[in-house]
């Protein structure tokens, strides 16, 4: 053999060597996950996994056990960021009203009369809480549900929502 032909043999079989390495540590370090994943995709599950993972279903699936399927719930959040319809999703069959966040404490209280919510969900967005949210907030007829999440859940009282509603 040629001088020329045996370095390039040994620098192939380096190349080959660090790969080969780094594909063993690739297995080292990702065998537990790797595992979990096979296990996951031969029982079918592996979609529930990924959705265990988002704090909106969490909270989603929290909800989904407290509130009942024939109740209605008000959920205030903005149009654009498309988190209403994976919590409507998730809490279908009940009945869902969409309103924004920027509300009047009025229309809202107006809305959770005449529709008889039993709930009223506030997903915490960047922008501060309206007018109507925050006289939600102070109001005997909200009581807090203590869920963790990324939004805001309270009981309503429609029994204290009786009075005329005015700005």
């Amino acid at each position: 053999m040629t001088p020329a032909k045996t370095w390039r043999l040994w620098l192939v079989r380096l190349i080959l060597g660090l790969w080969g390495i780094q594909v063993l540590w690739l297995i080292w370090h990702f065998g537990p996950e790797a595992r979990d994943l096979a296990h996951r995709a031969a029982s079918g599950s592996l979609g529930a996994a990924i959705r265990q993972e988002e704090p909106l279903y969490r909270w989603a699936a929290a909800l989904q056990a407290i509130i009942p399927e024939s109740a209605t719930y008000v959920f205030l959040d903005d149009y654009a960021a498309g988190k209403e319809i994976e919590v409507r999703y998730y809490l279908a069959p009940r009945r869902h009203i969409l309103l924004s966040p920027d509300i009047s404490a009025s229309f809202l209280f107006y809305t959770l009369h005449q529709e008889h919510a039993a709930f009223l969900l506030i997903r915490e967005s960047q922008k501060p809480l309206g007018h109507g949210v925050q006289a939600a907030l102070h109001s005997p007829a909200f009581h807090p549900v203590n869920l963790p999440g990324p939004g805001l859940a309270f009981r309503v009282d429609a029994n204290l929502l009786r009075w005329g509603f005015y700005d």
